[in-house]
């Protein structure tokens, strides 16, 4: 009779930690990252001992994955599949999230809410390299360019009166990526007919002296079909006195002619029709910074620079572990590493088993709200019985000592 006390109190101990567990899956349903937890039981005696009574067994967490939330910023990741992410405190202590609410710090690295630096690998040359480290964009910078070749897609007119011009500028940079404005004037000449002279200028404020531009070839003729003739090579642009800082001389080759086929290319042609360009383009720019960023799903970080170009700059790592399970749960989304879990295998994402990342999304927490309901009125009704179970054995006490009367 005693023992049915007793089993009673560790029925209503055990059920009030399954309360305790299910409270936290519900106050934990708007966090982003959050596993909900299982609670199990299991048997103090077994049943031959003709008594028993029950204890905690153990609590797992659930590791299915959670619902994506889409964002507006580019550094909240969420990993589809296995994986957490690596993050690192100022003491260099290692810890890892499912939550991927990541911000670049007024120092440009990347770190969650609390500080702690997101680990990733360097890419150098195009290939990631190296020990994980602290993803810095604070010193990047794109190199400038100098203009090495340009290409031009312009009518002419062939109704231009002898001595009548048609003026494009274009701009190219130097090696120091200074703008460079080349004005290229055409000129209808008289004699002969279907012949167009091309004369540069740069503006007095980067260029001293005179000529300060040059063409290898500065007369182009074209046949009664309109198109360019006469031309068996590119044309050489060479700037002259340039006081930009750079080089004073700077060669540009003005791609016109095909040699693979051996002829001009169609880029030029004197038609019917108003002079005019259609396309240009130049292969020089200038210094870029850091402007926006880019997650791939293999966590390759790309940085879109200020002059319009890309490149691949860290990739970040995931940890995967033999057992989920033997993660310690620390707080504030992270976890650590245990002797149950395993060792951490660190690397890149769709690697390893390990999983995807999304950009611009969060994982929500994983915990369905009916199933935690559920489990609260049956766990509070085992509650209810364990304490009923101490109030008839109390009853049934108080009749045995009532019978001494």
């Amino acid at each position: 009779m005693i023992s049915s006390l007793y089993s009673g109190v560790q029925g209503i101990q055990a059920n009030s930690e399954a309360l305790g567990v299910i409270g936290a899956n519900i106050a934990n349903v708007n966090t982003i990252g959050y596993k909900s937890g299982n609670i199990s039981f299991s048997t103090i005696l077994g049943e031959s001992m003709g008594d028993g009574g029950v204890k905690v067994w153990g609590m797992n967490k659930s590791w299915a994955q959670g619902a994506m939330e889409y964002t507006s910023n580019s550094t909240d990741l969420a990993i589809i599949g296995a994986g957490l992410f690596v993050v690192k405190d100022a003491n260099g202590g290692e810890f890892y999230t499912r939550a991927g609410a990541f911000v670049f710090d007024k120092d440009g690295t990347l770190v969650n809410e609390d500080g702690y630096k997101v680990q990733g690998l360097a890419i150098a040359s195009g290939t990631p390299s190296g020990s994980p480290t602290d993803i810095d964009i604070s010193s990047l910078s794109y190199d400038p360019k100098s203009t090495a070749e340009m290409r031009m897609t312009m009518n002419l007119d062939s109704a231009t009166a002898a001595s009548g011009t048609f003026t494009n500028t274009i701009t190219v940079y130097d090696s120091l990526g200074n703008t460079i404005p080349l004005t290229l004037t055409f000129t209808k000449s008289a004699d002969p007919a279907n012949t167009w002279t091309v004369e540069g200028s740069l503006p007095s404020s980067i260029a001293s002296g005179t000529p300060t531009v040059e063409f290898s070839t500065s007369t182009l003729t074209f046949g009664a079909d309109g198109k360019l003739t006469g031309i068996t090579e590119d044309i050489t642009i060479t700037l002259n006195n340039l006081t930009t800082g750079a080089s004073a001389t700077q060669s540009i080759n003005w791609d016109v002619y095909d040699e693979s086929n051996g002829i001009a290319k169609n880029d030029i042609t004197q038609f019917a029709g108003s002079s005019g360009v259609t396309f240009q383009s130049q292969d020089g720019y200038s210094t870029g910074s850091v402007t926006s960023l880019s997650v791939g799903e293999d966590g390759t970080i790309t940085g879109i620079f200020s002059n319009g170009k890309t490149q691949e700059l860290y990739q970040l790592v995931l940890a995967g572990f033999p057992s989920y399970q033997g993660l310690i749960p620390l707080g504030n989304n992270l976890f650590s590493a245990s002797v149950d879990s395993g060792l951490p295998v660190i690397g890149a994402a769709k690697t390893g088993g390990r999983g995807t990342i999304s950009s611009r999304s969060l994982e929500m927490s994983n915990v369905d709200l009916a199933t935690e309901f559920v489990k609260m009125i049956t766990t509070q009704r085992a509650y209810q019985a364990n304490a009923k179970v101490i109030t008839t054995s109390n009853e049934v006490l108080q009749e045995l000592i009532n019978m001494k009367r």
